[in-house]
């Protein structure tokens, strides 16, 4: 993927939708816009990879999508779901404590149930979507099931 060191095509949009400032990161297509030029690090990577293959890596396809994005929270939710769980799932390849481990996903949700994407879902709705989508809520209730 591209990172380029200024605002997505559809900055104006989004900021007329979302609270957001130059740190907030985006992709449109195959690129990462980064107008805040803040360090990027593995896991978002992960995260702003599934928002390129949602868009399907072009552009046509990401303009489409992110006027569903725009005005369709329920949509919104569902694509950073995937994002964020597809990123808590690399750092728990990373992390080993079960409590820093809560900690980050706790972190998440927070972001995602925050101004940034407009407060459309509550912290606990957000906190057990991303594990759930992750496995870990599945993958610990098996664990029970099966003991």
């Amino acid at each position: 993927m591209k990172i380029l060191i200024e605002h997505p095509p559809i900055w104006a949009s989004a900021c007329a939708v979302f609270r957001i400032h130059d740190a907030v990161i985006f992709t449109y297509g195959d690129t990462i816009y980064n107008p805040g030029d803040v360090p990027i690090s593995d896991d978002l990577i992960v995260h702003e990879e599934t928002h390129a293959k949602q868009q399907n890596h072009n552009d046509a396809d990401a303009s489409l999508w992110w006027g569903k994005y725009l005005r369709d929270p329920e949509f919104r939710v569902e694509q950073e779901v995937e994002a964020y769980a597809n990123q808590y799932n690399f750092l728990c390849n990373i992390i080993q404590n079960k409590q820093k481990r809560f900690e980050v996903v706790k972190r998440m949700a927070e972001i995602l149930s925050g101004p940034v994407y407009g407060e459309c879902i509550g912290l606990e709705k957000a906190l057990f979507l991303i594990r759930e989508k992750s496995n870990e809520i599945t993958t610990r209730d098996n664990r029970k099931n099966t003991r």
